[in-house]
């Protein structure tokens, strides 16, 4: 390492250690392997593999939904890495998929410009929204699952009541081109940003902002709240990410920048905090210390997607690699599973 980047990696350092309390010297982390390896390869179309733009996880852990360019929504067998269910019915690349709460409804959307909402056990949906010929990238469930947000290439974000399965209203984003979208857990606030970089948050009772996050300078892409609701975190093209209080929005901390694009942020519990990005590593840092426990490691393409699983504590991540992978935060043996789907691939 060159003198420079020392000295640059040692302002880094004592910067996160003057914003988080209790932060000690840098150890090197613990690299780990997945514990399994799910390989979304089609036997039925081996030419037309699919690569992954979300993955979504039911609370209980039991059920995954992938999504990507072949048009179609997976609905998996999480712990037996089995294709239960094919969702067709979009005419373009889906970017999204989320599944509520309770895990009894899907709503999936992509480059066709319709949000498609699904019951969890049946193959076709029961309502398609419009979103006047605005692209959408993500979605997002409330908790109770009353409201499902969708936001993407426009300067609105749509709110969809998943009862009627009709517009609810738009509020205006920050920027037209939104990649990244949170609900706080109890359900009061809603969290997006985008390309501009400036975080809006919404009180979803009334639908009015409540406040805008500067200081991010590029694309945020990602954002999540802590299971407690105190902390939001955010990251993008920068490639670090920011600690806010979400409740006064005051920064509370920069983790050090890495050499990646962050894609993906999941809290694995109030003081942990998962980072998935375009090197293709999760990175999982200890936010108390400042200590960055982690590096998962096995992937081949951009890590888009995480998810936590608490019963089973449980880290699932998706990635361009067309692969998902299960994490637990210590060494265990990796076993592979290939795509054994029950449906077929000309499901209607």
């Amino acid at each position: 390492m060159s003198i420079s980047r020392q000295t640059a990696w040692l302002g880094l350092t004592l910067i996160l250690a003057s914003s988080l309390p209790g932060a000690t010297a840098v150890e090197p982390p613990a690299r780990l392997s997945p514990i399994q390896v799910i390989d979304l390869g089609t036997k039925e179309l081996p030419d037309k593999v699919p690569v992954i733009s979300n993955v979504a996880l039911t609370p209980a852990g039991t059920r995954m939904a992938t999504c990507g360019d072949d048009h179609l929504v997976r609905i998996w067998n999480a712990e037996e890495g089995l294709v239960l269910r094919l969702l067709a019915g979009h005419g373009d690349w889906v970017r999204g998929v989320a599944f509520s709460h309770d895990g009894g409804l899907v709503a999936t959307a992509g480059d066709d410009r319709r949000v498609r909402l699904w019951r969890a056990d049946e193959d076709k949906p029961f309502a398609s929204i419009a979103t006047l010929g605005q692209v959408i990238h993500t979605l997002a469930f409330s908790p109770d699952g009353r409201l499902v947000a969708a936001a993407g290439f426009g300067e609105t974000i749509h709110l969809i009541d998943t009862t009627s399965g009709q517009e609810q209203g738009v509020l205006d984003a920050p920027g037209a081109d939104i990649s990244a979208m949170a609900f706080s857990p109890d359900g009061s606030r809603l969290a997006a940003a985008g390309r501009q970089g400036t975080i809006r948050v919404w009180t979803v009772a009334d639908a009015k902002p409540e406040r805008d996050l500067t200081g991010h300078g590029r694309r945020v892409r990602a954002l999540a709240y802590s299971p407690d609701g105190k902390r939001l975190a955010s990251g993008g093209d920068e490639r670090n990410v920011r600690i806010w209080d979400s409740a006064t929005g005051k920064p509370l901390a920069t983790l050090p920048e890495r050499p990646a694009k962050i894609l993906a942020l999941e809290f694995c519990s109030d003081g942990e905090l998962a980072v998935g990005g375009s090197d293709n590593v999760i990175r999982v840092w200890d936010l108390a210390s400042g200590r960055e426990r982690f590096e998962l490691r096995g992937h081949t393409g951009s890590v888009t997607s995480l998810v936590w699983e608490p019963k089973s504590a449980v880290l699932l991540s998706g990635s361009f690699d067309t692969t998902v992978r299960r994490w637990r935060l210590q060494v265990e043996q990796t076993d592979r599973v290939s795509q054994q789907s029950h449906a077929s691939v000309q499901a209607k």
